[in-house]
């Protein structure tokens, strides 16, 4: 693609040093976008390695909780202080689904997906809309799950399931309410892969998965960081879809 349109613009991606979202601050950074990547839980040592392997230059990391409302607004402040507007935000942190029905989960269970995926989630998006309304430009992006789309194969994700249906949410109110500030709202939902949050799925269903896949494949981080870069560019200034699902296994999902 052309990324000339795209050089120079600054792009924050939340869990940026996770499976699917240092495919994105890989791509992006390739594209010619100087990055901000937040991380929370990786030391600085590993996060500065995985920094120095990024193509050009004016990257930076930093320490984030999203579940901190301040926190999360005066990290945005210090990204614009430190590397100029913020033209991008990307949002692919999240927590770990368990492999457990929703009937049969806890309120426990509910609120330690709800911290991250729900308020964590907001915390980040409504400070990124904020920025981007008064830049009066910009692209917001959402990492959720193809079962949103589909309606299918929730049951496997139990409590997973609601936090990204609420994530969509977020998405499809954004969309509507930044559309006259020239900030454009989109969500990815990617099927089953192999890594990130499917690290712990026993082999065997990711197996089945994979088999009963009409192309035989799973979704690959790297077609979701394809599908970002392309969207952080002027290619798609006129794209007024919301959500794109990158599943090839969604017949059976």
């Amino acid at each position: 693609m052309n990324t000339s349109n795209i050089q120079k613009r600054i792009a924050v991606i939340s869990g940026g040093t996770g499976y699917v979202g240092f495919e994105v601050v890989k791509k992006l950074a390739e594209d010619g976008m100087s990055v901000a990547v937040l991380y929370h839980k990786k030391s600085k040592e590993e996060v500065e390695e995985m920094m120095e392997t990024l193509k050009g230059g004016g990257h930076h990391a930093y320490v984030c909780n999203l579940e901190d409302a301040d926190n999360v607004k005066q990290t945005l402040e210090l990204i614009e202080k430190e590397m100029g507007n913020i033209y991008a935000c990307i949002h692919t942190a999240g927590v770990i689904p368990k492999p457990k029905q929703l009937h049969l989960s806890s309120l426990k269970d509910l609120q330690e997906q709800f911290e991250v995926n729900v308020f964590g989630s907001f915390n980040f998006l409504m400070s990124a809309a904020t920025i981007l309304k008064e830049h009066k430009q910009g692209v917001i992006i959402g990492i959720i799950t193809a079962n949103v789309v589909t309606q299918n194969n929730t049951k496997a994700r139990g409590a997973y399931s609601v936090v990204k249906f609420a994530l969509q949410g977020m998405l499809v109110a954004l969309k509507e309410e930044l559309k006259a500030s020239n900030v454009r709202v989109y969500s990815i939902a990617p099927g089953v892969m192999e890594g990130g949050m499917n690290s712990s799925t026993p082999r065997a269903f990711i197996e089945i998965v994979r088999n009963s896949s009409p192309t035989k494949k799973l979704t690959d981080a790297n077609e979701v960081a394809n599908k970002i870069s392309f969207l952080c560019g002027d290619d798609s200034i006129n794209v007024s879809e919301l959500t794109f699902l990158l599943a090839p296994e969604t017949q059976i999902i």
